[in-house]
């Protein structure tokens, strides 16, 4: 593994194929399957979350971070080599959309009939039955967490796939891309002189407004919406890095300085900028600085889309016919659905992926 300290440009690193985000990826999948571990086995045994600690989130909060530092980085890189507008919304829609209908059945019509409570006449005339398949809409926000009578007595009762909540506010995140990129096209248009300072007045304004619905939302304590801001700065931020990447340099001295400031600017008014800047950017350092035989991780392929939306139902499974508690939530989850993760990479992911277009580029604008 290379740990030199001198810096290296960004903007060299994004244009390379070999990475360990791949990596990085199913280890938060995995920490967001540890996550829950704790509540969907109805465990009372006190854990110490260090990222709790760190960053004053939670461990499942910080995986999903990371999540969106890299989808913002790579999303801004797929729209600006993009052919069209078309080509990107069938990329993103292909990323997406196959793996889930796939899982959205196999919930609906394989396991809430063996895990419902009702006959199954009743099960298959119950509106959020039918309900559960409009989860596949990830432009509703509104995820449908229960099916009829299907878990109802767990220690987390009455929510099949609590995971999948996260992936409409990643679509809306797809769609601003696209219009942040429309919008500058048009002011650059309209006023070409702008440009000098267009990028830098809007990185501000967005900052600035972060920040300050960030202090409201803490100061009232409504923990979910804060962390759906943080998700949504840290797409921003690493959407950005991208647009800036001829002026970054990945240094594992700042990755550090960065992380050790931390602990004292996490409840600050900036925490919602702060934060998920030094999640995004330690993500860039991991994903390009550390190179040799952990780069081998690719061959295998990205297992981590598959990991995330099947294990919480394979987790209230669990809970449901066996009865685990945390340590055996955490390795019988574990070991259940990494293969789930694996077919669905082999059989739907990858062969949805060679869909994709492969013509490139030319939505660029001038800057």
């Amino acid at each position: 593994m290379t740990t030199r300290n001198h810096a290296h440009p960004l903007a060299i690193a994004a244009e390379s194929s070999d990475n360990n985000f791949h990596l990085i990826r199913i280890l938060c999948a995995w920490g967001v399957l540890v996550a829950h571990s704790y509540v969907l086995s109805g465990s009372s045994m006190p854990i110490i979350d260090p990222a709790q600690a760190l960053f004053g989130i939670s461990l499942g909060t910080l995986c999903v971070m990371v999540f969106f530092a890299i989808s913002g980085f790579l999303i801004q890189r797929s729209l600006l080599r993009s052919s069209s507008l078309m080509s990107y919304s069938k990329a993103r829609a292909l990323r997406l959309l196959p793996a889930l209908l796939v899982v959205l059945a196999l919930t609906v019509f394989i396991l809430g009939p063996l895990a419902t409570q009702l006959p199954l006449s009743e099960y298959f005339a119950h509106a959020s039955t039918w309900r559960y398949l409009l989860n596949l809409n990830l432009l509703d926000v509104s995820t449908q967490f229960p099916l009829a009578d299907v878990f109802a007595s767990n220690p987390f009762p009455n929510s099949v796939n609590g995971s999948i909540w996260t992936l409409p506010f990643e679509t809306w995140m797809y769609v601003m891309t696209v219009g942040f990129w429309l919008l500058k096209k048009q002011t650059l248009r309209i006023a070409p002189k702008a440009k000098p300072i267009l990028g830098i007045a809007t990185l501000i304004v967005v900052s600035v407004a972060i920040c300050v619905i960030g202090a409201h939302f803490l100061s009232k304590q409504q923990q979910l919406r804060f962390d759906i801001l943080l998700f949504i700065s840290t797409f921003f931020i690493g959407a950005n890095l991208y647009n800036y990447r001829a002026k970054i340099q990945l240094s594992w001295l700042l990755m550090l300085l960065l992380l050790s400031a931390t602990p004292w600017l996490k409840d600050s008014v900036i925490a919602a900028v702060y934060v998920p800047f030094t999640i995004a950017y330690s993500t860039l350092v991991l994903a390009y600085r550390p190179a040799g035989k952990i780069r081998h991780y690719n061959r295998l392929g990205d297992y981590s889309y598959g990991l995330y939306i099947y294990a919480f139902p394979v987790q209230q499974s669990l809970a449901y016919w066996v009865g685990v508690d945390f340590i055996g939530m955490v390795f019988w989850s574990s070991v259940l659905t990494l293969p789930l993760a694996m077919l669905s990479w082999h059989l739907i992911e990858a062969p949805a992926l060679k869909l994709k277009s492969k013509r490139r580029l030319v939505l660029k604008t001038n800057g």
